[in-house]
């Protein structure tokens, strides 16, 4: 089965909420067969940063990347999230 690495920015809500709360939370909630191989933070701006997670999945989901944008942004503190990349994982 083809998995696929998806690029999740999550944007929060201010500079005081918690990014590893927020990963935590989002860990939590993700379903069997997902898993987040990799964790970064990036900058916005004045102080102000957004997580970065790469998440493994199975290519055929139903309702494909939306489950993951939906998932992240209805989790406390996140302002929303945004997928901005995708590729194929060959085995």
């Amino acid at each position: 089965m083809t998995e696929l690495l998806v690029v999740l920015k999550v944007f929060p809500d201010g500079d005081e909420v918690s990014l590893d709360n927020i990963y935590q939370s989002i860990a939590s909630k993700l379903p069997e067969g997902y898993k987040i191989v990799k964790k970064e933070t990036e900058p916005i701006a004045y102080g102000l940063n957004s997580l970065v997670l790469y998440i493994q999945m199975p290519e055929q989901t139903e309702g494909g990347t939306d489950f993951l944008e939906d998932t992240a942004s209805s989790v406390e503190g996140v302002s929303h999230a945004e997928v901005v990349g995708m590729t194929r994982l060959g085995f």
